[in-house]
C-alpha cells in the first residue's frame, strides 16, 4: 500500500467536474455559516438551511461516489444540525440524529478494521488515550447533563467508540483526522451546552465539526473500499 493511498489523499479530490463543484459549494456553505458566530447570522430559517446545506452536499458527494452508507451517515448529521439550529427543545432529537450517524460511521470504520487490518504503530496507545480522556470528560459532565443524562451519556459513548475504531483500523488518514476533529467539536460543544463554559468557542465547534464531516466524507468516499 502506498503512502498516498494509506493516508487517503491520493483519490480524495474527485476527478469529475460535478463532484468537485458539489464539494466547493459545500465548503462555501460551511464558510457562510461560520459568520453565524460573529453576529452576522442570516435570518431564520435561512440560517438553518445554510447550516445543513454544507453537510447535505457532502452526502450528495458520497452518493455520487456510490457510497450510500456514508451518505446516510452524513444525512443524519445534517438532520441533527437542523434540530440543533431550530430550538433548545429539539436538543434530544439532535442528539439522537447524530448518535445514529455515528453508528453508521462505527460500522464503516469497523469494516476497515476487519478487512484492512490494524493500523499498527502506537495506534493502541493513542486509542487508549482518547478513550480515557473521553471517559474523564464524560464523568466530569455527568452532574451537568440534567434530564439528558442518559441520552447524552449514550451519545458520548457512541462517539468514543467511533473514534477508537477510526484509530485502530487502517481507514484512510483523512477519515481518521475527520473523526478526531468531530470528537473535539463535540467535546467543546458539550462543555459549552451543559457546563455553561467556553462561550467564545462557537467558531471552534463549527470549524472542527465541518472539517470533521468533510474529512470523513473525503477520506472514505475517495478511497478504495476495504
Amino acid at each position: 500500500m502506498t503512502l498516498g493511498k494509506d493516508f487517503g489523499f491520493t483519490n480524495a479530490w474527485p476527478e469529475d467536474r460535478t463532484s468537485r463543484l458539489v464539494l466547493i459549494a459545500s465548503a462555501v456553505f460551511g464558510l457562510a455559516y461560520l459568520f453565524n458566530d460573529f453576529g452576522l447570522a442570516a435570518p431564520f430559517p435561512a440560517n438553518v438551511a445554510i447550516k445543513a446545506a454544507g453537510i447535505v452536499l457532502l452526502a450528495v458527494y458520497a452518493l455520487r461516489q456510490k457510497h450510500l452508507v456514508l451518505a446516510v451517515g452524513l444525512a443524519l448529521g445534517a438532520i441533527g444540525d437542523i434540530f440543533l439550529a431550530l430550538d433548545e427543545s429539539m436538543l434530544p432529537l439532535g442528539i439522537a440524529a447524530f448518535g445514529l450517524g455515528h453508528l453508521v460511521y462505527i460500522w464503516l470504520f469497523a469494516r476497515w478494521r476487519m478487512t484492512a487490518g490494524p493500523r499498527g504503530g502506537i495506534s493502541r496507545i493513542a486509542a487508549l488515550a482518547v478513550a480515557l480522556a473521553g471517559l474523564a470528560m464524560m464523568n466530569w459532565l455527568q452532574p451537568h447533563f440534567g434530564d439528558l443524562q442518559v441520552p447524552a451519556t449514550v451519545y458520548n459513548g457512541i462517539i468514543l467508540v467511533m473514534a477508537v475504531l477510526a484509530i485502530l483500523g487502517r481507514a484512510p488518514m483523512l477519515a481518521l483526522i475527520g473523526a478526531l476533529l468531530f470528537v473535539i467539536s463535540d467535546s467543546v460543544l458539550a462543555v459549552r451546552l451543559f457546563a455553561g463554559e467556553l462561550d467564545w468557542a462557537g467558531p471552534v465547534v463549527w470549524v472542527c465539526y465541518y472539517l470533521g464531516q468533510a474529512g470523513i466524507a473525503l477520506g472514505l468516499a475517495g478511497s478504495d473500499r476495504p
